[in-house]
C-alpha cells in the first residue's frame, strides 16, 4: 500500500549565485505561486527561489546588511512573511517580496527555536528556555505555555520539530524517538515510538503524520508504514508540506513530491 505514495512532480536546481556567495540554506517553507522560502541559519540570511530559478534577497535581513541576529524559522501567514529571530526575541514581518514591514517583540524572554503557524493564523513557538510551546495571537502571548513539556513529558524534554494540521492539532518529535500527538485544546491524545534511525523532521499531510531521518526513511504515523521515497540526493536538510505536496530540501536542490 505504501509503494508509490511519493512522486517526485519537480525538481528545482539551487542556484550557481548562491553558492558564489557561500550561502547554504538549510530551512524551507512555502511561499505564494509555487515559490520557496529559504533560509541560511548560519548566516541569518532568507531568500525567495521561484520554481524558474529566480531569486530575490530580503531587504534589511542577514549579514550582508550586518545585521547579527539569529533566524531560526520563516513561514507564510495572514500577516505576510514571519520571521522568527530567536536572538533579538522577536517575530519580524515582511511583505510578499521580503520587504521589511514591522517586528513584534516576544515578551518573557522566549528565545524560541522552533515556530509554525496554525490554519488560523496563530503563531506557536517552541522554547527550550521555558521547556513548552507558546502562542502568540494579536500581538499577545499568554503567560501559560499552551503545552508545558515539564507537566506532559519532564523537564528539559528535547525536541527535534513540530507541526500543526489542518485541524489545528499539533504533533511533536521528541529527541527520544517518540511522537507524540496533542488535540487543537492541547490535550495529549498519544505518544508512539517511532520505528526509524535517527527521526528528524515531521509533517502533517492529507490525513497523515509523516515522519522522515536525514537518510530519506520515511514513516507513516497512521499506518506505521515505511514509505519509499524516489531516489534524491541526500542528506536531507529540511522539509515543507502543504495540501497534498512535499518539498525536500537537500544541498543541491529541492524535490517537489505529490502524495497519493
Amino acid at each position: 500500500m505504501a509503494e508509490g505514495r511519493l512522486q517526485i512532480v519537480e525538481y528545482i536546481q539551487i542556484p550557481e549565485e548562491l553558492k558564489a556567495l557561500r550561502l547554504k540554506p538549510d530551512r524551507i517553507n512555502w511561499s505564494l505561486r509555487n515559490s520557496f522560502l529559504l533560509l541560511d541559519t548560519y548566516n541569518s540570511e532568507l531568500l525567495l527561489l521561484s520554481n524558474s530559478g529566480e531569486l530575490k534577497f530580503s531587504s534589511g535581513l542577514g549579514r550582508r546588511h550586518n545585521i547579527y541576529g539569529e533566524l531560526v524559522w520563516v513561514g507564510i501567514s495572514p500577516l505576510g512573511i514571519q520571521v522568527l529571530d530567536r536572538l533579538e526575541n522577536e517575530v519580524i514581518i515582511l511583505d510578499l517580496n521580503l520587504n521589511f514591514m514591522h517586528k513584534i517583540l516576544i515578551n518573557h524572554n522566549l528565545y524560541p527555536e522552533m515556530a509554525q503557524i496554525d490554519p488560523w493564523g496563530k503563531l506557536f513557538m517552541y522554547s527550550n528556555t521555558h521547556n513548552g510551546i507558546f502562542i502568540l495571537e494579536n500581538n499577545y502571548i499568554p503567560n501559560e505555555p499552551f503545552i508545558d513539556f515539564s507537566k506532559e513529558f519532564f523537564s528539559n524534554y528535547c525536541i527535534k520539530d513540530f507541526v500543526i494540521n489542518s485541524d489545528g492539532e499539533v504533533a511533536i518529535l521528541g529527541c527520544n524517538g517518540k511522537f507524540n500527538q496533542f488535540s487543537q485544546n492541547g490535550l495529549k491524545k498519544r505518544s508512539i515510538p517511532v520505528e526509524i534511525r535517527n527521526p528528524r523532521f515531521l509533517i502533517a499531510i492529507k490525513d497523515d503524520w509523516l515522519v522522515f531521518n536525514a537518510d530519506g526513511e520515511c514513516l507513516s504515523i497512521s499506518s506505521f508504514e515505511k514509505i519509499p521515497l524516489p531516489k534524491i540526493s541526500l542528506p536531507i536538510l529540511d522539509i515543507a508540506a502543504i495540501n497534498h505536496s512535499i518539498a525536500i530540501l537537500t544541498k543541491e536542490q529541492i524535490l517537489v513530491l505529490n502524495v497519493r
